[in-house]
C-alpha cells in the first residue's frame, strides 16, 4: 500500500487541535506530521486516505469526504438523532433546545456540552450561527445506508461511559465496536495511544 494519508475531521463544536495527543503519537511510532491533515487536499486523488472521525466527524467524512481506503468512528456514529426506525438515537427536541439557547448564551451552551463529553474547551469564542448550523446537521444526518455498503477496512472505538453517544448507540451503528470501558466522549483526548494503536492496526488491514 502507498504511504496513506491520515485525515483527521472533528466533531461538533470542536477544532482541528482535539486530534493533537493522537497525532503526536503516531508521530512517536514513524507515521509523518506532514501525512495528518484536517482538510481534504486536493492530492487526495493519488494516495489513499485513511479516514478518522471524531463524533459527527465520522458520518461526515461517510456522506461528504472522499472515497476512503479505511474509516475509524472514534466515538462516532452512523445517525445521532432518534427516528422512528432508530429509537435509541438522541430526541431531535434535545437539538432544538440546544439550538434555542445558542441564541441567548451560546458560552454556556458549549460550557455544558464539553463538560458531558469530558472535553476541553474550546479557547476561541463560539460563533453561535456555525454551532446551529452544526445541531440541523446532528438532526438531520444518516449515513446508515452508506456505511452499509462501505467494504474498506473499519473500526469503531467507543466509550463505555460515553453520555454523548451511549453504547447502544454505539451498538446500534457499528456491528462490532470496540468499547473502552471507563472511558467517556473524549478518546482522542483521555485515551490517545489506543487510538493510535488501533489506527495503525486499521493500516495494517487495508
Amino acid at each position: 500500500m502507498t504511504s496513506p494519508l491520515f485525515l483527521f475531521v472533528h466533531g461538533w463544536a470542536g477544532t482541528p487541535r482535539l486530534w493533537d495527543p493522537v497525532r503526536v503519537e503516531l508521530c512517536a511510532r514513524g507515521v509523518a506530521a506532514g501525512d495528518m491533515v484536517t482538510e481534504v487536499p486536493p492530492e487526495v486523488t493519488k494516495r489513499p486516505v485513511i479516514g478518522i472521525g471524531h463524533s459527527l466527524g465520522a458520518a461526515w467524512l461517510l456522506a461528504h469526504g472522499p472515497a476512503l481506503a479505511g474509516f475509524a468512528a472514534i466515538n462516532g456514529f452512523t445517525r445521532f438523532s432518534a427516528a422512528p426506525d432508530f429509537p435509541v438515537g438522541t430526541p431531535t427536541r434535545v437539538l432544538s433546545t440546544m439550538r434555542r439557547r445558542l441564541l441567548s448564551d451560546p458560552v454556556a451552551v458549549l460550557t455544558d456540552f464539553h463538560a458531558r463529553a469530558g472535553l476541553p474547551l474550546p479557547a476561541d469564542p463560539p460563533v453561535a450561527d456555525l454551532l446551529a448550523q452544526g445541531l440541523d446537521l446532528l438532526g438531520s444526518i444518516d449515513v446508515r445506508q452508506a456505511f452499509g455498503v462501505f467494504a474498506s477496512p473499519h473500526l469503531a472505538l467507543c466509550g463505555a461511559d460515553d453520555v454523548i453517544v451511549p453504547p447502544a448507540h454505539s451498538a446500534a451503528c457499528f456491528a462490532d465496536p470496540v468499547m473502552v470501558a471507563g472511558a467517556g466522549h473524549g478518546l482522542p483526548v483521555t485515551h490517545p495511544r489506543l487510538c493510535a494503536d488501533h489506527i495503525l492496526a486499521l493500516v495494517a488491514r487495508c
